[in-house]
């Protein structure tokens, strides 16, 4: 709160080279409050405007340091699923590197096993002989579609 504190009364202090009466108002401060006021506290004037000005300014800081924290806040989530999207890209990266190299190898498999050396060894396993006279067979006519 914004308080203007009025001041005293100057009480007047009694000097050396001072002659003449002197009361007790005039010499102690604290019996010239109790003459003046009966005890009463002293008035303080409120400037309205001032406190206005004060409350708006408290709000907007704290308005300011709540939008921060949550700034901050928000920051660190979007960190976090970053870090989480990160982690499964380098997963499936794995999962992709590992699926290639499968790929590779049997690629490798077929094309051995299409080769002419290799498939006239399976077939003399399965029981299949070399024709001594091969046989051509001559198309006479076009085959229709």
């Amino acid at each position: 709160m914004s308080a203007v504190k009025l001041p005293a009364r100057p009480s007047a202090k009694k000097s050396a080279g001072t002659k003449g009466p002197s009361t007790k108002a005039e010499t102690s401060p604290k019996t010239s409050a109790r003459t003046s006021g009966g005890g009463r506290p002293p008035i303080f004037l409120v400037d309205v405007a001032a406190l206005r000005s004060r409350t708006r300014r408290r709000r907007l800081v704290i308005a300011s340091l709540l939008l921060l924290v949550g700034a901050f806040f928000g920051a660190a989530l979007v960190q976090a699923q970053l870090v989480q999207t990160q982690a499964e890209v380098d997963r499936i990266q794995i999962e992709l590197n590992r699926l290639e190299n499968d790929l590779a190898l049997l690629d490798r498999q077929v094309v051995e096993a299409s080769s002419p050396e290799v498939i006239v060894e399976r077939a003399r396993r399965l029981g299949m002989v070399r024709a001594v006279r091969p046989v051509y067979l001559v198309a006479t006519r076009p085959v229709a579609p």
